[in-house]
């Protein structure tokens, strides 16, 4: 039987406590120990609704670590962890703002400016939300214009990816392609994930290669985009992060316009931006979005959640999201919803990582999606198998044929997102 709603908010509220140290709220108590991008913009959606200070301390932690061309980067170092590999050793001179930051030199799928929406919106005094809003606007309208001016390349305004770990989804079979070029890091590296948890759960020794390769020739440019991206090794218009940067710009004019502000991003670019994710990522046959590799200049041949990330971006209309989420799942009988990667896939794995397994974040962008577009029935019936998967536990995935919890125990956007579930669908 599933908690209570009350139970669950109360369970997930003590999983966030347990992975609090301060400023910052750990992934999960062991396998992450540092403040990871996007995970702490999951993490404060739902943290909003049980402390919003608390929130405000999250995000006011994750932006100190800002680099002076606006990049937000995928993780913040805590210097008083020891033992975590790889490190930021990996990342020599990173461009913060900031002294004494430590950072990654790469990013993640900016969520933070939908995430400064939803819990401003929460806030029930306006002085107090238009006042935070207000603070923090400049660093997010920095944030998502330096995709606009760092990661995209002449003819199009899609943004490319320069790292798996760019995408949020790290070993999805999408990447398989650049992971059989058999690249490796010239220096040896440490793990320790694979120690924590269970290697049949973790990406593979081929993908960590592939990683730290990749690691390697970025730091080595200097961080430059401008002579690094045209020739990178990997460059990939991604179709989930672009469409969390179109929700994020949107979302942001939202903010400027309840602050008296032009738009941050212009909506004649807005439509351009959306056309051309249509144009270049839709592939009709399986009724989704696949990404495409700027090498090869193609698109990706794998089905994954990642296709119908459009329906959180408000890339496409209720209609066609009604469709592409019944095709999708159609292709996944059998299993708990929504497996990671469609089940027909032949790099389908329903227990390692990125690979197969149902995570709460990817089907809360999903129900969002859903709401935004006036499917709220859709909306409640994926909410509702989604707080289901919490029978097993607060676990950062599941298991889409069994229902098991995966990966790391107490995870905290697992937890916050059940929050944020319960509080709107119970």
């Amino acid at each position: 039987m599933r908690p209570s709603g009350q139970e669950l908010i109360a369970e997930a509220t003590a999983v966030l406590r347990g992975n609090d140290v301060g400023e910052y709220t750990k992934p999960s108590p062991r396998l992450y120990p540092h403040q990871w991008n996007w995970d702490s913009a999951f993490i404060a959606i739902g943290l909003a609704r049980v402390d919003w200070d608390r929130t405000v301390r999250e995000l006011d932690a994750l932006v100190a670590g800002q680099w002076t061309d606006g990049m937000i980067p995928h993780i913040r170092y805590n210097p008083a962890v020891a033992d975590y590999h790889p490190g930021p050793e990996w990342w020599p001179s990173p461009r913060v703002k900031r002294a004494g930051e430590v950072t990654s030199g790469i990013s993640q799928p900016p969520l933070l400016p939908t995430a400064v929406l939803l819990a401003g919106s929460v806030q029930p005094d306006p002085l107090v939300r238009l006042a935070w809003w207000r603070r923090l606007y400049e660093p997010l309208r920095d944030f998502l214009l330096y995709f606009v001016r760092h990661r995209t390349l002449p003819g199009s305004p899609l943004i490319a990816v320069i790292h798996p770990w760019e995408s949020g989804l790290d070993n999805s079979p999408r990447w398989d392609y650049a992971t059989r070029a058999g690249l490796q890091p010239s220096k040896p590296y440490r793990r320790v994930d694979d120690a924590i948890v269970g290697a049949d759960q973790r990406p593979r020794k081929a993908d960590y290669d592939l990683y730290m390769f990749l690691v390697e020739q970025i730091a080595s440019s200097g961080y430059e985009m401008s002579s690094y991206l045209p020739g990178a090794p990997f460059a990939v218009y991604d179709a989930l992060f672009n469409a969390v940067w179109f929700r994020a710009a949107h979302d942001l004019n939202l903010m400027a316009e309840a602050l008296g502000r032009p738009p941050a991003l212009s909506p004649v670019d807005l439509e351009a931006f959306r056309d051309a994710y249509g144009e270049a990522l839709w592939y009709e046959p399986s009724g989704l979005f696949r990404d495409f590799d700027l090498r090869a200049r193609s698109q990706i041949p794998v089905d994954t959640v990642a296709g119908l990330a459009a329906i959180y971006g408000g890339l496409v209309d209720a209609g066609r999201a009604v469709t592409m989420l019944e095709r999708y799942m159609g292709r996944c009988e059998g299993c708990r919803l929504v497996p990671s990667v469609a089940a027909d896939e032949p790099g389908f794995d329903p227990r390692r990582y990125w690979r197969g397994p149902v995570w709460m974040n990817t089907n809360w962008l999903l129900i969002r999606g859903l709401e935004s577009l006036g499917l709220a029935t859709e909306a409640a019936r994926l909410a509702d198998s989604t707080l289901d998967l919490t029978r097993a536990g607060l676990h950062e995935y599941y298991d889409p044929l069994t229902g098991e919890g995966l990966g790391g125990p107490c995870f905290s956007w697992t937890a916050a997102l059940t929050i944020d579930l319960v509080s709107r669908f119970s």
